[in-house]
């Protein structure tokens, strides 16, 4: 009797299993069409989590896209639209733009909002979030750039023109501010070039959103924006006009010149001492200087000739900033004929900024064995002003002898620099670290290797054979290496 009862109880376990087994067969499939039929469930709640599952799992089926499409479009509850938007976005299925664009016309303001990130999606989700987050109110310690909007598409990325045509309209014309913020901040990661005068407008129109067209601007990286950028020099808000200077500095935008030498002879603002946070983080502005410092700090990184004297008159000042400005000044003019002051000023130079960007400028005067005190400070708390530095060398090779360097931190960040940077013959010294070294390396000279060529030739290329590892004889010799200590 027991056997038989174990026997009764085995079999039950077995068919369980069968059965368990037949429901895994078709989950994938069984949860598509259940997810398909809440799309048109009567519940809103219903329809709208449905929405937003189908994203979550990158559903590219295209009888999926085709219901997001008609929910982003004809649901009657803004919610449902929003999110059939967003997942959209999140399946990067270009069939699908078109209702995506009608987003930005919704009647809603948080249908058009999430449309302006879906179209964001499309090409990047790596740290968008900023794009959407209001700010209510400055940060004392970083009034200008948040820490996590620095994304920016890589400049081979091709963006489909409407989108920048439609984001561009939204930056100028949408009725709700929040979602004017998203379309400006949207159009600078997507490095928006053709909405720049959309952008100008929504400059010229709007207090409230100038800082933020200033930083997209800068993402945008054209010079051709400068010229909206100067009447901003002497704006009565100093969030503004200190960002405008810099906007022109970092665009390179060398008509504004004059401008800059003009406010930095005005001198400081008359209304008294201005409260500053010192440290410059990443290249983002990260304090409130006078106005005349603003205008040297443009002025430094611009580097024209023109300002030079300006340079030379700050180099003994008794602020930090001020001389490291002037010294960045003369660096990037690059007149041989300062290197010997230079060298005297930095051996009682006590400011570690300053000195390294001293060792800088004595690089770009012409001392060549220089970079190395800057490629020395990679690894340090001092490493994104060398990461800045080494952006700007005088040609790539420059930089070579540090892709084998023997501190690995510095090797990758070289490799990483030269992928920015690099031209064809910078390839050539990349390959052997793809077929020489460690997966780390390899992957990293991966990277560079195809940005340099992508940015070349324009665009990505699906059609690009792998990058292989030597398969047999001796390995390529590998340059000498430098130590980084």
């Amino acid at each position: 009797m027991i056997n038989k009862t174990l026997y009764c109880f085995r079999i039950s376990l077995l068919a369980l299993a069968v059965l368990a087994l037949a429901g895994l067969a078709f989950p994938e499939t069984q949860r598509l069409e259940t997810l398909l039929a809440y799309l048109k469930s009567p519940n809103a709640d219903t329809r709208k989590d449905a929405a937003h599952k189908l994203g979550e799992r990158r559903e590219h089926d295209q009888v999926a896209v085709e219901a997001l499409a008609v929910a982003a479009t004809k649901d009657e509850d803004e919610g449902v639209r929003a999110e059939a938007i967003r997942s959209l976005g999140l399946i990067k299925n270009f069939s699908a733009l078109g209702e995506m664009l009608s987003g930005l016309k919704d009647p809603e303001p948080e249908v058009r909002r999430a449309a302006i990130k879906a179209l964001v999606c499309l090409y990047t989700e790596h740290d968008i979030d900023f794009i959407t987050n209001m700010r209510r109110g400055w940060n004392l310690i970083n009034p200008f750039l948040d820490t996590n909007d620095h994304e920016i598409i890589e400049p081979y990325v091709s963006v489909d023109p409407s989108i920048i045509g439609g984001l561009g309209d939204s930056a100028r014309s949408d009725h709700d501010r929040d979602n004017r913020v998203s379309a400006i901040r949207a159009l600078g990661v997507l490095r928006g070039r053709d909405a720049i005068p959309q952008l100008a407008d929504s400059l010229n129109a709007d207090q409230e959103v100038r800082m933020d067209v200033l930083r997209a601007f800068i993402k945008i990286g054209d010079p051709a924006a400068g010229q909206f950028v100067v009447p901003f020099f002497r704006d009565s808000d100093h969030n503004v006009r200190t960002e405008a200077m810099v906007a022109a500095g970092m665009l390179k935008y060398h008509p504004a010149v004059e401008p800059l030498m003009s406010v930095y002879g005005l001198g400081p603002e008359r209304k008294g001492p201005v409260a500053k946070v010192t440290g410059k983080i990443q290249g983002r502005l990260q304090y409130l200087p006078p106005r005349d410092e603003a205008a040297l700090w443009g002025l430094s990184l611009l580097g024209d000739p023109k300002s030079e004297q300006v340079f030379v008159e700050n180099l003994d000042d008794r602020d930090g900033d001020r001389r490291q400005y002037a010294v960045e000044g003369l660096a990037r003019i690059g007149e041989h004929r300062y290197l010997d002051q230079i060298s005297r000023a930095i051996l009682t130079e006590h400011n570690n900024d300053v000195k390294l960007a001293e060792y800088w400028a004595m690089y770009k005067m012409g001392k060549r064995d220089s970079l190395q005190d800057v490629v020395r400070r990679v690894p340090t708390d001092q490493g994104q002003q060398a990461r800045t530095y080494l952006s700007e060398v005088d040609s790539p090779a420059d930089l070579y002898p540090y892709i084998h360097s023997s501190d690995r931190e510095v090797s990758l960040e070289t490799i990483k620099i030269l992928g920015k940077i690099g031209d064809r013959g910078t390839i050539a010294e990349l390959k052997p670290v793809v077929e020489g070294s460690g997966r780390k390396s390899a992957d990293a000279a991966t990277v560079a290797i195809k940005q340099i060529e992508w940015r070349i030739s324009g665009r990505p290329n699906a059609t690009d054979t792998v990058l292989r590892r030597e398969q047999s004889g001796s390995p390529p010799p590998r340059p000498r290496k430098v130590s980084s200590q």
